[in-house]
């Protein structure tokens, strides 16, 4: 399968010149998010990523979330990295149900991008599951949320967002935006020959 990269975009601090002129040349490349199922003898792989701003701008899970097989093999990739800059990583309930429910939506609804048909992305849900995010965070915006399309394994969505200079940076936490979201939730489902792969991470 061909990976297929689409960014969102940068924060524009000076000190974060570098990572912005190499997520802005992500985001030159790929810019129109796959609304449509892939065709299902042409199906590929895909992956967005979230905006880092600083700029202001469903119900709530029960506690003692169930992750699946998928979610716990990312879930192990992502604390276990040698790469991961993180600092003591903790899976979070709020985040792992909305993780689930976008992969499901995604998967329920046929369509793959960051923003759903309702025209929500995942800095209103998640609060709308009452996970509060940090004031300067746009209220439906994405700056927490990773997504991939029909990656077969674990293994390999995982790699295919660090192989991302854009994506490993959120997956990995290599700038300090991503670095202090230390809570995270995983999210899988599929449809077909169709797998939906969601990494959220975020902080208070």
């Amino acid at each position: 399968m061909i990976s297929r990269l689409m960014p969102i975009g940068t924060r524009t601090k000076p000190c974060l010149l570098i990572i912005a002129l190499t997520v802005f040349i992500d985001i030159a490349v790929y810019t129109r998010p796959i609304q449509a199922s892939p065709n299902l003898q042409t199906a590929q792989s895909s992956l967005f990523l979230p905006l880092i701003s600083n700029n202001p701008s469903t119900e709530t899970p029960q506690m003692g979330w169930q992750l699946n097989l998928q979610e716990q093999q990312l879930a192990t990739l992502f604390v276990n990295d040698p790469e991961q800059h993180r600092q003591n990583p903790t899976r979070q309930d709020i985040l792992s149900h909305v993780a689930r429910a976008r992969a499901e939506d995604m998967a329920e609804r046929n369509y793959f991008s960051h923003t759903d048909p309702d025209g929500h992305e995942a800095n209103f849900l998640v609060e709308q599951a009452d996970y509060q995010l940090p004031d300067y965070y746009p209220n439906n915006g994405n700056n927490i949320e990773s997504i991939g399309l029909n990656f077969t394994t674990a293994a390999a969505a995982w790699q295919a967002w660090k192989d991302s200079p854009g994506h490993r940076v959120h997956v990995l936490g290599e700038d300090p935006f991503y670095a202090e979201q230390t809570d995270y939730g995983f999210g899988y489902a599929e449809r077909a020959d169709r797998r939906y792969w969601v990494v959220i991470t975020a902080t208070h």
